[in-house]
């Protein structure tokens, strides 16, 4: 697998340095994104896990006695990645991880999730889809209801936002990766539906979270808290 892994991120590579190079004028994207936070909040749930399961969570040095070299390598990668989202530096992070590729390492669904939010975050849509085409995609890391929720934020991130893209991810993933949309999920595209006045499009969202039993929870009112329609509608067809 690490020998797979490790051609596919040497492939990434090459294909990420061409996009980057063409991808100077990428779409304006919105600094306005109320939804922003459903994924930050899942984020910091998996990021906890992984980081104590991995030595992040340890001051500087403490606990590397009981690390491997491949280990220690992932934690440190693990952190630039972090910083590449916080800063929004996709070509940074893309970086980072082929540097795992080419170590033989094979990085964890924290660190791959970070990239690809790096790219989503620094408004390079087309990078983060390569990135789960060969990290998620080719079965290097299994994907997650986060990833997706980044790859839906991007869609609607982009001018104008992608909706037939980000609402296909729904299907997508529960068909071809055995993922299932929750609250997370729904509450990203209901909070642009708000941002947006996208009345219709928000029925149709919550009719079909009512249809497959998705359960709201304590943020999806305050997804759309700024479209008193919306929010009724919620409230009537979900019981809120």
């Amino acid at each position: 697998v690490t020998a797979t892994m490790a051609t596919n991120m040497t492939s990434m590579a090459a294909r990420f340095s061409r996009s980057a190079a063409s991808s100077s004028h990428a779409s304006r994207v919105s600094r306005s994104v109320p939804f922003a936070h459903v994924a930050r909040r899942a984020r910091a749930g998996v990021s906890r896990a992984v980081m104590d399961g991995a030595g992040l969570g340890t001051a500087a040095g403490g606990g590397d006695e009981l690390l491997s070299e491949a280990e220690v390598t992932l934690r440190d990668v693990t952190r630039k990645l972090v910083d590449c989202r916080r800063r929004k530096a996709a070509a940074n992070a893309v970086d980072l991880l082929v540097s795992l590729g080419r170590a033989g390492i094979e990085p964890d669904l924290f660190a791959a999730t970070t990239c690809l939010g790096a790219c989503v975050a620094s408004g390079k849509q087309d990078l983060a889809l390569k990135v789960f085409e060969e990290v998620f995609q080719k079965g290097v890391v299994r994907p997650d209801e986060v990833v997706f929720a980044e790859l839906i934020r991007g869609h609607l991130m982009c001018d104008p936002p992608a909706w037939p893209r980000a609402t296909a991810l729904l299907s997508r993933m529960r068909e071809q990766h055995d993922v299932t949309p929750t609250a997370l999920t729904y509450n990203i595209l209901l909070a642009k539906c708000a941002d947006d006045n996208e009345l219709e499009r928000a029925e149709e969202l919550v009719d079909r979270m009512a249809d497959d039993d998705v359960a709201p929870d304590k943020f999806t009112l305050d997804a759309v808290k700024k479209r008193r329609s919306i929010r009724s509608y919620a409230k009537k067809m979900l019981m809120l």
